[in-house]
């Protein structure tokens, strides 16, 4: 299938329809982090398939570039959540073997956690899942 340069107007609609759809996946992100596996695959194939249906099914490196970036501030912005619902601190983010304890890791973890754990930042599972969205964007539009 051929590919196409997709004008910048419908390319900045299908943008801003796919950062609509990753703001929702990580809001979501925040009160379900146990469920990263299936948060990854939403935040892919939804801002994906969301900007795929704007663009009117064109593929191209402008829209894989423009969804991954879109995929970026959503897990960027999940992780943000995540800090303050569990009370992480820039302090925390530096040390990153350090736990953190606030009302929510007791009521959640019993006790303190480490913020890798609260922010979902280890290597496996938790990078391999992040690293989904991204393949599901290059493999939909290339």
């Amino acid at each position: 299938m051929p590919t196409y340069r997709t004008s910048g107007s419908v390319l900045l609609l299908a943008t801003g329809a796919g950062l609509l759809v990753a703001i929702g996946v990580a809001v979501l992100w925040r009160f379900f982090p146990d469920w990263g596996f299936y948060l990854s695959l939403l935040i892919g194939f939804g801002v994906v398939e969301t900007m795929a249906r704007i663009a009117k099914y064109k593929r191209g490196t402008d829209l894989q570039l423009a969804a991954m970036a879109v995929i970026t501030c959503g897990l960027i912005l999940s992780r943000i959540l995540l800090a303050q619902r569990f009370g992480v601190t820039i302090g925390d983010l530096n040390a990153l073997s350090e736990t953190v304890l606030s009302a929510e890791t007791i009521e959640v973890y019993g006790g303190p956690a480490p913020a890798t754990l609260l922010l979902q930042l280890r290597l496996v599972p938790d990078l391999v899942y992040l690293a989904l969205p991204y393949l599901i964007a290059w493999l939909r539009f290339r």
